[in-house]
């Protein structure tokens, strides 16, 4: 346990320890992961790639639970209300739309810890969008002026991915003005989501801005989106 501790991650984990009953596992695949469920948290580890910065990134998911950030859960119950939504967004998307805005939070604490950047993800130098995702965007997401279904989950999981990507050198300017070129308001949608989320303050008391407010915007959003267009 001991070789996932040291000077930098510490006091976390002192902390966290005060709040949750945290167990550590062997990782299944080889990835770090984390699971939590009211007061418990279990991290999964790969003692073979031994990383104080990846068992870091696991703890600071922990961290956003501890002061009761749940907006990625919140969007999952806020969108379950609409039918349509639940058509057109998978659970996997759902799921990677949290885990990015929780890695929005996330990131600059991690960077103040003095952990390496590179290892915040498995896929931080990758650049993540392709010949092949521009050309999805341009030939599949309308057809005959109508709005391919399916692509609706890839058009705003790429977004995402493209709009939380930690990683300063990949410049994505192009490939934005693609996605705000092929749909104007679903941008507006996701890009609101991600600012709302940047500027969230996870220390705030003030009972009147909450994470929620963010979940419910973003559904607001979306219903106003699905009502303006021809979904084929």
């Amino acid at each position: 346990m001991n070789e996932f501790i040291d000077h930098r991650n510490s006091d976390l984990w002192n902390m966290l320890n005060n709040k949750f009953e945290i167990t550590i596992e062997k990782s299944p695949n080889q990835e770090y992961s984390c699971y939590t469920i009211n007061n418990t948290a279990i991290i999964r580890v790969d003692y073979n790639n031994v990383s104080v910065d990846s068992f870091t990134h696991e703890l600071l998911h922990v961290y956003l639970k501890s002061k009761e950030f749940y907006l990625g859960a919140s969007i999952k119950l806020t969108l379950k209300q609409s039918k349509i939504s639940q058509r057109l967004l998978t659970d996997d998307l759902l799921e990677h739309i949290g885990n990015s805005l929780d890695h929005l939070k996330m990131f600059e604490i991690y960077k103040s810890m003095d952990c390496k950047k590179e290892e915040f993800l498995l896929d931080y130098n990758l650049y993540k969008f392709s010949e092949q995702d521009s050309m999805i965007l341009k030939r599949q997401y309308r057809l005959r002026n109508k709005i391919n279904p399916i692509c609706v989950d890839f058009y705003i999981g790429k977004l995402i991915a493209l709009l939380c990507d930690p990683n300063d050198n990949n410049d994505y300017t192009e490939a934005l003005k693609e996605f705000e070129k092929q749909d104007s308001d679903l941008f507006k949608a996701v890009n609101n989501l991600i600012e709302e989320t940047r500027n969230y303050n996870i220390d705030s008391d003030d009972i009147f801005n909450s994470y929620r407010d963010i979940a419910s915007n973003f559904y607001s959003r979306l219903v106003k989106w699905i009502n303006k267009n021809k979904i084929s």
